[in-house]
């Protein structure tokens, strides 16, 4: 008889990422799109959210698909977050031009992912704060 261990599953809870996909967590993605909305107040630039959502009967197999095509799709220095069960969201930044960096994430996505999702996206100057933005989100979804 082999004298092995129990496997014990990972404990992936820490407050800062989500437990199924390891993106950020809702909190901490808006915090960072807070700071981002400062900085690109001072540098007068733009800073975006796209929000992607998936189909009511995503399963979780299909989201983790999702989460793992979307890492694979974003620019190193976009941050990822799953806001909510079906809701996922991408702060688009350092960029010149984030309409276009909108544009790209999205053409990226469809040529991997074939089942359907919805998406929406909202930009700020440094003059709409979060709240404005994720509420913008909120109604366009």
């Amino acid at each position: 008889m082999e004298n092995s261990l129990p496997i014990e599953p990972p404990q992936t809870f820490d407050g800062f990422h989500d437990s199924l996909t390891h993106h950020y967590a809702a909190p901490i993605f808006y915090e960072a799109v807070k700071r981002e909305i400062s900085f690109s107040k001072r540098e007068q630039n733009l800073v975006g959210v796209i929000k992607f959502t998936l189909p009511a009967d995503a399963t979780s197999d299909q989201m983790m698909y999702f989460a793992n095509e979307l890492d694979l799709a974003v620019r190193q220095h976009d941050l990822i977050s799953r806001l909510s069960e079906r809701d996922f969201a991408v702060l688009i930044r350092l960029g010149s031009d984030t309409t276009a960096a909108f544009d790209a994430l999205v053409a990226r996505l469809r040529l991997v992912e074939k089942r359907p999702f919805k998406f929406c996206s909202a930009l700020s100057d440094g003059t709409k704060d979060v709240l404005a933005i994720f509420a913008e989100l909120d109604a366009a979804s």
